[in-house]
């Protein structure tokens, strides 16, 4: 009896329930909504589990059409069913506006009504947190402004533990133990974060989105419904067009080992995998994207066979939900229901690779289950030997949640076409096997930018000094460059800038710097900067000209506070790659792109303090 009564319910519509039911004289059986004991007043915002309790003749047994609404107008909202115990449950939120809010239920000609109490004098069930993230420091990542401008937005349902649901950060409870987020739950930071990775290629880059949960749970944890830590997450391919950002093409999701295909361009076909449907996009460059409660499987937002989100109502249907966008920092949910929450990217680079490798992660309690990376089709490894495969968790089951760089597609695994993290590591290879591309549009599987496989680039590198000394009296002119006799520049290639003639007036003394330059450049290029020397690797095209720079101190050989980009003109893209460190001898890193026919001025000045 309870199974015809349960799949039923699953579909019910949100509403609010009471605890006072009124039955219909004559009829069959009725249905009584039972309220946990002493929460029918509740606090603002504040939550009850209400179960559903069929009252019937003997013999008779409950059937379908159960119908629920709250009668005034923002009056609260419900979760979907759950199971508690041997009845359905759901979860109730209380509204934010204090009063007095009617329910109703009807079922089988019975009909019930009642209310609840909202009072900010009413006891708050909500226990407080004890861990607290400032502001982040600032990004080290070039491609940080392009994570920004496609973050997605996050369409969360939540269930009946909506903090389990809430976005977080792997470290959410001060710590970097993966062994116990299940039970650091409850104090535990509920400030919102999401972690981001890009690569990049000649024709596309490519961003990965990852949403940190501490659990996958269920109101059934048998057959490994329920396990520590959680990870899922979405691809998205983004084609350059000669703009600064480029242009969403498709995006792909993860949900259980399974992955979705959605596309913003109707001349991409089914591949390995089917196309599931549109990439829709808000505000004309965030993804939208549907992540489930409990179980966290990620979809595009409109879905219309896995999505319980209406991108064009931009509410939840049938079920309660938390909207994330990016906003520059975390903010909390005020509720399991609030939908102006606001997040901070952190970088999957800087957060997690670090600790993700056998020589620096092996035995700490963030990573386990390391493995050699091994993909097909003869493409590129990792960058390290060994990688970890999964985050460290125990409760229930163990090492169930895995990184993006771990995840892996059943279907395309099974028929051997992506290895085990494939699919994240090498994202242009995948997208090529996992969709078929159109026809005559340029496709490249060769990294530009791709820090988590090994160097593909081998070509000798050789030292091009230039004839002639520039002129420059290091504060009031920019040095210059004689040109070079237009070549090309085979990749690999470098070309050490000539100094000034005359020494700058420096101040060693001082805590910041600049860098000035403007150069013609035909191509792609590296400009390598340690102390006052710039030197050029080509990667395409012919070599620079009418090059001119000045410092107004040396790039210091020490950690730096700041570093950034100011200033930036171009016609292609133009960005900082990585900062000086002791692993790069103190040396930032710049790439200029110029994809466009003949030369192009890139003008730009790079600051630092220390």
């Amino acid at each position: 009896m309870r199974r015809r009564y349960w799949s039923a319910l699953l579909a019910l519509p949100a509403v609010l329930w009471v605890a006072r039911p009124l039955f219909i004289r004559g009829a069959v059986g009725g249905v009584e909504l039972r309220v946990e004991p002493g929460r029918q007043r509740l606090h603002p915002y504040d939550t009850a589990t209400i179960r559903i309790h069929f009252t019937t003749p003997s013999g008779a047994t409950p059937g379908r059409g159960v119908t629920l609404r709250v009668v005034e107008k923002d009056g609260g909202w419900l979760s979907r069913p759950f199971r508690a115990g041997a009845e359905t449950a759901v979860l109730y939120t209380a509204p934010g506006k204090p009063g007095r809010y009617t329910v109703e239920s009807q079922w089988s000609g019975a009909k019930s009504e009642s209310a609840f109490e909202i009072s900010l004098s009413a006891p708050s069930r909500r226990s407080g947190e004890s861990v607290a993230f400032g502001p982040e420091s600032a990004p080290h990542d070039f491609y940080r402004d392009l994570a920004e401008h496609y973050a997605p937005l996050v369409c969360q349902e939540t269930w009946f533990e909506p903090k389990a649901d809430f976005l977080a950060r792997f470290d959410f409870d001060g710590d970097w133990r993966g062994d116990n987020n299940w039970d650091d739950l409850t104090f535990g930071s509920s400030q919102a974060y999401v972690y981001y990775a890009a690569m990049e290629t000649a024709t596309h880059y490519f961003l990965i989105y990852n949403f940190f949960h501490p659990r996958h749970y269920s109101d059934d944890c048998s057959g490994g419904a329920c396990y520590e830590n959680d990870n899922s997450g979405l691809l998205l391919a983004v084609r350059k067009d000669g703009g600064k950002y480029g242009k969403p093409q498709a995006m792909e999701t993860l949900a259980q080992s399974s992955i979705y295909s959605y596309t913003a361009d109707s001349h991409l076909r089914d591949g390995a995998h089917q196309v599931n449907g549109e990439l829709k996009l808000w505000k004309e460059s965030h993804p939208m994207v549907f992540i489930e409660g409990g179980r966290h499987g990620v979809f595009g937002a409109a879905d219309k066979e896995r999505s319980r989100f209406s991108p064009d109502r931009m509410e939840f249907t049938g079920s309660t939900g938390v909207v994330y966008r990016f906003g520059g920092g975390p903010s909390k949910p005020a509720h399991a229901c609030d939908r102006e929450v606001s997040y901070e990217l952190l970088s999957i680079l800087e957060q997690w690779w670090p600790r993700a490798t056998s020589q620096e992660g092996a035995g700490g309690r963030t990573f386990d289950e390391y493995f050699h990376y091994a993909p097909f089709g003869r493409r590129p490894g990792a960058a390290a030997s060994e990688i970890a495969g999964a985050f460290f968790g125990r409760k229930y089951l163990a090492n169930q949640a895995r990184p993006f760089w771990a995840w892996s597609d059943a279907v395309a695994l099974n028929r051997k076409l992506l290895a085990l993290g494939q699919w994240g590591l090498d994202p242009a290879y995948a997208l090529s096997v996992t969709l078929k591309l159109p026809s005559g549009s340029p496709f490249s599987l060769d990294y530009i930018y791709n820090p988590y496989l090994e160097s593909v680039r081998r070509n000798a590198i050789t030292a091009l000094p230039l004839n002639g000394g520039g002129e420059s009296n290091g504060t009031a002119r920019l040095a210059q460059a004689p040109s070079v006799p237009p070549r090309p520049a085979p990749g690999g290639q470098r070309q050490l800038l000539s100094a000034p003639a005359e020494k700058p007036n420096y101040n060693l003394k001082s805590r910041s710097g600049q860098l000035e330059f403007r150069a013609r450049v035909d191509g792609a290029i590296y400009l390598l900067i340690h102390g006052d020397q710039i030197e050029v690797e080509y990667l395409s095209g012919r070599p620079i000209d009418e090059i001119r720079y000045r410092f107004s101190q040396p790039l210091p050989t020490g950690e730096l506070d700041d570093m950034k980009l100011d200033d930036v003109e171009g016609r292609g893209s133009l960005r900082l790659l990585e900062w000086p460190n002791a692993g790069n001898q103190f040396t930032a890193k710049i790439r200029i792109q110029d994809d466009k026919a003949g030369a192009g001025i890139y003008r730009f000045k790079l600051g630092w303090k220390r």
